[in-house]
């Protein structure tokens, strides 16, 4: 039996329950009483299960998910291990949670698009009043 954690993050547009590990034993219980008491906060907002990482699920642990997708949950997977276990429960395609870039990918981004802003519009010597606050780099 996998260890179930769960993590409840309550945003302005959504309540997301990030759920790591097997649905299945006792954690599941814990899981549906912290869901039912956000719904009872929901307001109209959506509610989105993330499946971080999950691969297997008892019966309570299906029906629970199953009774999410017949609410129109929006469930997201964060591997192709959770999307295939959540598509069999579910009976529909569960879709793949973007990865999100790299800190190298983001950080050349970054420098690129820095760089193209600086190439394309050459400093021009600014005043405002008496002092200057920037001058042109003259080329020799």
């Amino acid at each position: 039996m996998s260890k179930l954690d769960y993590y409840i993050h309550d945003q302005s547009e959504a309540l997301r329950l990030a759920i790591n590990g097997d649905l299945s034993g006792p954690g599941v219980v814990s899981l549906d009483r912290a869901w039912r008491t956000g719904s009872s906060v929901l307001c109209g907002r959506a509610l989105i299960i993330d499946l971080v990482s999950v691969c297997d699920a008892d019966e309570y642990g299906r029906n629970l998910l199953l009774a999410w997708h017949r609410i129109g949950a929006q469930i997201i997977a964060r591997s192709h291990e959770s999307s295939a276990s959540a598509e069999r429960i579910a009976g529909a395609p569960i879709p793949m949670h973007p990865k999100k870039p790299s800190w190298r990918r983001r950080l050349g981004t970054f420098l690129l698009r820095r760089s193209s802003a600086a190439a394309g519009n050459p400093a021009r010597a600014t005043t405002t009043g008496t002092s200057v606050l920037a001058v042109q780099k003259i080329s020799r």
